[in-house]
This record gives C-alpha cells, sequence and structure tokens, in this order.
C-alpha cells in the first residue's frame, strides 16, 4: 500500500540522476540482499563520484552512504572515491566519540548537582535509532533540562569552560528565556557546541513540552559507558518532526532520522503517537515526516497510519516542496523568508495556530541579540528591531 497517490512522480524525481537513486539505497542502516543488489547495480553506472559525494556531504549523510558502499559493493566503487569516503567516516567516528564522551561528562556533573538533565538529538538519537553512534552526523549536544534550572545549568557548563555563544547580558539573557527554547555554549573555538533546552521549540512555534518534568515517558539509552535517560520513541519521533518542518526538512537526515527510528521500534504506540501530536497542535507536521520518511526511505508504517497520512492532503503538497529542494543540486541554498513563512503556515491547520507562528518570527533570537547590547529599560527595542533584521536577510525566520 503507497502512503501517496503520487509516487510515479516521486520517483521520477529521484531518477532525473542515478546519483539520486543511489544516496537514496545508501541512506539507512540496514539493507537485505535485494537492496545491496540495488546498490551494486547503480554504483557500477558511470557516476559523477564528486556530484554524489557533495550531494551526500550537503545531506549530512557521508557516513551512511559509505557504510553501504563498503558493505554492498566495494569492488565497483572507485578507491579513490572509496578512501575519500573512508577518510570522512573515520573523521566523523572519532569526533563523534569525542562528543559523546563530553556528553557523559555533562550529564554526570548535571546529575551529580541535582539537574534533571536529557540528552536529546546528537548521540543519544545515534545510539536510540541507528544503533551505532558512528552513522549519524552530528556537531553539537542537546540538552533538555527544565526552565527553572537553567541558572544552575548555566553555572555548570561555564565550571567546564563552556562560554555562552554569544555572550550575553543579564537583559538579554531574560529576553531569551521568555522568547525562545535553548541557549547556545561553546568551548575550544567552537569543537564543542551545547545547546542547552528547555523546550524542544518556542511554544509559539509549536506548544510542544517533552520529558519528566512535563508529563512525558522516558526511555534508557546506552551511549559510550553511561546509561542514560532519554526521550520515548513516540515523543522523540514528534519532536524531530516539529524539528524537521521548523527548518524545511531541507537535509535528507533529517528524514533518516524518522525512518531509522520507525525501523529500531517496531512496537511504537502509534494510538499514543498521533493522540499527543493532535494535543500539541502538531499533527500536521508528524505526518509530514511520516510521508517523507516512508516515500523517499522506505519506513514501514501500519496500514491505519497510512491511511491517516494520505488523507492529508497539505503535508502531501508540503512533502513534494520538500523533495523537490532536496535534488536541487549538490550545494546547498537557504530557502529565503517568504518561502520559510508560507511552508510554516502551511503546517498548521488553523487560524489561530497560523497567527501563533507569525508571532513567533517576531521574537528576538539569540542573532538579534548579538548586534547590540541595549541597557534592561530599552530591551523592547529587539522587538522593534526584528522585522528590519528578518527583511535584510531574508533567511530562516527562526
Amino acid at each position: 500500500m503507497s502512503v501517496t497517490t503520487e509516487e510515479p512522480d516521486i520517483r521520477r524525481l529521484v531518477r532525473t540522476r542515478p546519483e539520486h537513486e543511489l544516496l537514496l539505497a545508501c541512506a539507512r542502516t540496514r539493507v537485505g540482499p535485494e537492496e545491496q543488489g540495488s546498490i551494486g547495480a547503480l554504483a557500477a553506472q558511470a557516476l559523477d563520484w564528486e556530484y554524489l559525494f557533495r550531494l551526500a556531504k550537503r545531506h549530512s549523510v557521508l557516513p551512511l552512504l559509505y557504510w553501504q558502499l563498503n558493505a554492498s559493493a566495494p569492488e565497483v566503487v572507485p578507491p579513490a572515491q572509496l578512501e575519500r569516503l573512508r577518510a570522512k567516516f573515520r573523521d566523523n567516528a572519532a569526533r563523534n566519540l569525542y562528543l559523546t564522551g563530553e556528553l557523559e561528562r555533562i550529564i554526570t556533573l548535571f546529575k551529580a548537582s541535582g539537574v534533571a538533565v536529557l540528552p536529546y538529538k546528537g548521540p543519544a538519537l545515534a545510539a536510540a535509532a541507528y544503533g551505532n553512534i558512528s552513522l549519524r552526523r552530528f556537531v553539537d549536544l542537546d540538552i533538555l533540562i527544565s526552565k527553572a534550572d537553567v541558572p544552575l545549568a548555566k553555572e555548570l557548563l561555564l565550571s567546564r569552560g563552556l562560554l555562552p555563544a554569544p555572550p550575553l547580558s543579564p537583559a538579554q539573557e531574560r529576553i531569551l528565556l521568555r522568547a525562545q527554547h535553548n541557549l547556545p555554549f561553546s568551548r575550544d573555538g567552537g569543537r564543542l557546541l551545547v545547546e542547552l533546552h528547555w523546550e524542544i521549540a518556542a511554544k509559539q512555534f509549536a506548544p510542544a513540552s517533552f520529558g519528566r518534568s512535563f508529563g512525558g515517558e522516558l526511555e534508557t539509552v546506552k551511549l559510550l559507558h553511561l546509561e542514560v535517560e532519554s526521550l520515548s520513541p513516540e515523543d522523540l519521533l514528534l519532536s524531530l518532526c516539529v524539528h524537521g518542518t521548523k527548518h524545511l526538512w531541507e537535509r535528507l537526515a533529517w528524514i533518516c532520522d524518522i525512518a531509522e527510528l520507525i525501523r529500531s521500534r517496531p512496537n511504537l504506540d502509534w494510538p499514543r503517537l498521533s493522540e499527543r501530536a493532535s494535543r500539541l497542535r502538531a499533527g500536521r507536521m508528524l505526518n509530514l515526516g511520516l510521508r517523507l520518511a516512508h516515500d523517499l526511505l522506505d519506513a514501514p508504517l501500519p496500514d491505519e497510519v497510512e491511511r491517516g497520512v494520505a488523507a492529508d492532503g497539505v503535508a502531501a503538497g508540503l512533502a513534494s516542496d520538500v523533495m523537490a529542494r532536496l535534488f536541487d543540486g549538490c550545494e546547498y541554498s537557504p530557502a529565503g523568508l517568504l518561502r520559510h513563512i508560507n511552508f510554516n503556515l502551511r503546517a498548521r491547520r488553523d487560524w489561530r495556530d497560523k497567527a501563533r507562528y507569525l508571532s513567533f518570527i517576531f521574537a528576538p533570537t539569540d542573532g538579534d541579540l548579538r548586534l547590540l547590547d541595549l541597557p534592561a529599560r530599552l530591551c523592547f527595542v529587539y522587538y522593534l528591531l526584528r522585522p528590519f533584521r528578518l527583511l535584510l536577510k531574508g533567511g530562516d525566520a527562526g
């Protein structure tokens, strides 16, 4: 059963180049004998390997591309290209080990200080969904805590040499705590990046709260040497759909996350997931993520879920927009402001959610605060300047 009547159009889009087909065939952790044969046949064609490499890099799936080519068809890949992919795979694996070790140290420090912490995305997602932290690329560590613990958590990160990025005055920090959902920190010239979250997304973007302090269920995930609590599979999947929608699903890696999580959790509680998405007003975001994962990466969906996703015609149109941009070349071109606004308005079902989103895009971000250090009595000026900065940069409305 197909989740969409547009399957032939999707396949035609992918088949405009064999490199697209090969990338999708490799963008998964496990394949069967038939899929291995397809990968070998595609890799044996006269491919533009430079284009394929750059496209995989754009979409943050170089580790998966190497993993499947090396397992399925190493003999038909040009040796220089296979070695290039192997070197990138090793670099990513080494960096992921370093970041995972740092995450374990931060979690241990937080727990010892009485701060309840849930790792979100990054190593926890790689371990939970991919089963191997080397197979997913991540560049920062996302940590979910209670908003009440932000001051103490900040002091703990400072004790490990992590500094706010950008540095914020107390007045600016209060604005960010009120208007957004995370504080970024960095160390070692940006080699280590940590985002301290008190929400998955700003409430104006999606009123979705997760984790123990918000009444959500948890599961245990094994990192390197530490077992940690993280989001339940249902909450994690929904949060990933919210994140992907916010950023227009511009990376294939984000769709891989959805597909791998579904494959790794055959006992996913689909009724609970659907009910939670509806209650948190993120049903269309969920439908969009599921459609993309199914249509592009063959993620299995129960029949009832397929029917529900297929009934959402707006999600189908959004998915077509996403897929067209995924394969528009190997160089990333940021979507403009109007595209972001139009896409995210369509991702919401009623006028109240659309109005809430419009209020979100006019809330100051850390980028806005970086431009000016205003005294507390003039902090309202950040809200006045935000529309002008949006028009000037013409990019991501988030």
